[in-house]
């Protein structure tokens, strides 16, 4: 895959030398032991303080139409403001066809909480994403994301799947670009786990291309069980661009193998790999 844009919000370099071996899931950095009480204590702090301001500054914009568009302006404020002041170093790496595809449906694995503010800074498109429903109910957070047209969603109410379904085709419709995490929640071990149909069918549905997004070293920063926040690397790597325009839900199981496969190698130590060469034109 060839990497067109380059974003490094913190500095990696301390930790390898040069941006361009920037590791992926090293397992040198994974058994760092970087916890510090003051550093967590920092952190914790920095994330109520720019949420809370953020948060106001999207509420009292959120009347300004197209509705969601300033949002996504002070949430990614809110992104880079918080990997910076937590010191996380954080690299983005991306093809111009990805960076510049006027909609898609994002897929990223999910490691962390830390994955959020990376793929704020990252995707570059209008885009919504699902989030589990008590996010919205989260002072200032979930208010602003509410007011912006994200889409909540609470997995023990099976029956309301199809509404939630009708809302993220409506924002497709609008122009809007979608996340999804098909893995359904966040990885306790970091593994990719099994894949959820729900995002396949949306691109499907709508025509739109996906786009394989792989989150590494995030599990590390912030853990599914944890409060500590350590600042190691973090790397977000962008694949191209997959065409679903023609196929049918009989290519569905084909489309999640090839998803997958691609996030898969997206993730793997060292440079960055190809991922199955790019048929978004």
């Amino acid at each position: 895959m060839r990497i067109d844009v380059v974003d490094e919000v913190v500095s990696t370099r301390r930790f390898y030398g040069s941006a361009s071996s920037c590791p992926v899931n090293s397992p040198a950095v994974a058994r760092r032991d970087d916890r510090d009480l003051l550093g967590t204590v920092w952190g914790w702090i920095v994330i109520a303080t720019t949420t809370v301001v953020f948060g106001t500054l999207a509420l009292l914009t959120s009347w300004v139409p197209p509705r969601g568009r300033l949002f996504l302006f002070w949430a990614r404020a809110w992104s880079r403001a918080l990997l910076v002041l937590c010191g996380i170093p954080s690299r983005i790496e991306l093809s111009a066809a990805a960076a510049e595809i006027p909609q898609a449906v994002f897929m990223s694995n999910h490691e962390s909480l830390v994955d959020i503010p990376l793929l704020f800074v990252g995707i570059r498109q209008d885009v919504r994403f699902l989030a589990k429903r008590i996010l919205f109910f989260v002072p200032f957070l979930g208010w602003s994301m509410g007011a912006a047209g994200f889409v909540p969603v609470d997995r023990r109410r099976t029956e309301k799947a199809a509404d939630v379904f009708l809302t993220l085709e409506k924002r497709v419709k609008a122009g809007n670009s979608i996340l999804v995490f098909p893995e359904g929640t966040r990885s306790r071990s970091g593994a990719l786990q099994p894949f959820k149909r729900s995002g396949f069918l949306l691109a499907l549905r709508t025509g739109l291309p996906i786009v394989p997004v792989a989150v590494s070293g995030a599990r590390n920063v912030v853990g599914a069980d944890s409060l500590w926040i350590r600042r190691v690397p973090v790397v977000i790597r962008f694949g191209e661009p997959i065409r679903t325009a023609g196929m049918t839900l009989s290519d569905q199981k084909a489309l999640m193998e090839r998803v997958r496969a691609v996030i898969l190698r997206l993730r793997l130590p060292g440079p960055p790999v190809s991922a199955g060469g790019s048929d978004h034109g």
